[in-house]
């Protein structure tokens, strides 16, 4: 995690880069930590995973909001909807994620057992990219990622009910225009890679090699200083160092990289880009921060 706070005058200044804190350590746990933080003013905090259920399977499942479908589940009619299935024929609306392990499965066994298609399957935001929610196997699956995050979202809301999720809660700048609350966006780091100059066309790079980060950090401090951000100079040591060189510095990286653009969208940089026209979008799919619709 990533965290900038707002200086006296104006702009951001990047003032620590660390593990999440999970409530262990007895410092608080993460939307503890953010709201003492942010007192008495108010936090935004980005998470790469989903934030919302793709509108065609929503309908289909009869839920009308996700918000209020996140702090119900797990309690009846939702008890298994966490619970990844082991089997197809263990596959429902209301027990969608598949599989639990891999060994004979297909994608198309979940097509089948939803009723519905990879298409069906994916949020206006995500294009045809992704992969599909509730497939649960890969390295670019996201379903158990959104299980871990929506437990902890709503776990914040039970406990803190000022926590506001965008853009279900409203447009960002209402709800930024309150006090002492957290607020919520889903982010997707690799959409602001272009910001950094990272290369395109095909050309190969990859953010795990300590060696290609380094080649972009030139262009994320010179992002960084068009937002008028600086850096706690322990912070910024560790991103001219091309962060960790380990298992971490890839989530490092990507940790920066989505706080400079929370900041570009609060303070108007990149627009949040989310269509108020579509009615699913801002009920039950929401949207990714800064993705122009």
């Amino acid at each position: 995690m990533a965290i900038a706070r707002l200086v006296p005058g104006g702009g951001y200044r990047v003032v620590s880069l660390a593990a999440a804190p999970d409530g262990r350590g007895g410092d608080g746990d993460l939307f503890q930590v953010l709201g003492d933080m942010s007192h008495p003013g108010r936090s935004v905090v980005g998470f790469d995973f989903p934030i919302g259920l793709p509108g065609k399977y929503a309908a289909a499942a009869g839920i009308g909001s996700f918000p209020e479908f996140l702090d119900t589940f797990g309690s009846p009619p939702w008890r298994e909807f966490d619970v990844v299935a082991e089997r197809s024929s263990q596959i429902a609306l209301r027990r969608p994620f598949y599989p639990s392990r891999p060994g004979g499965t297909r994608r198309e066994q979940l097509y089948q057992g939803l009723g519905l298609s990879a298409t069906d399957l994916r949020r206006r935001c995500e294009g045809t990219d992704a992969e599909t929610l509730f497939w649960t196997l890969g390295g670019k699956q996201v379903g158990k990622a959104a299980l871990t995050g929506w437990r902890l979202l709503r776990q914040a809301r039970q406990r803190k009910p000022g926590t506001r999720l965008w853009p279900f809660d409203g447009p960002l700048p209402d709800l930024l225009a309150g006090s002492g609350h957290v607020v919520v966006a889903e982010t997707y780091p690799r959409e602001y890679y272009r910001h950094l100059g990272a290369p395109a066309g095909g050309q190969r790079w990859s953010k795990r090699r300590r060696q290609d980060r380094l080649a972009l950090v030139p262009g994320l401090l010179r992002w960084a200083e068009s937002l008028a951000v600086t850096w706690d100079v322990r912070v910024l040591q560790r991103v001219t160092e091309g962060f960790s060189d380990g298992r971490t510095g890839e989530d490092e990286f990507d940790a920066v990289v989505g706080l400079l653009a929370i900041v570009g969208v609060v303070t108007g940089t990149i627009a949040t880009g989310e269509p108020r026209d579509d009615a699913a979008v801002l009920s039950t799919e929401g949207w990714i921060l800064g993705r122009a619709s």
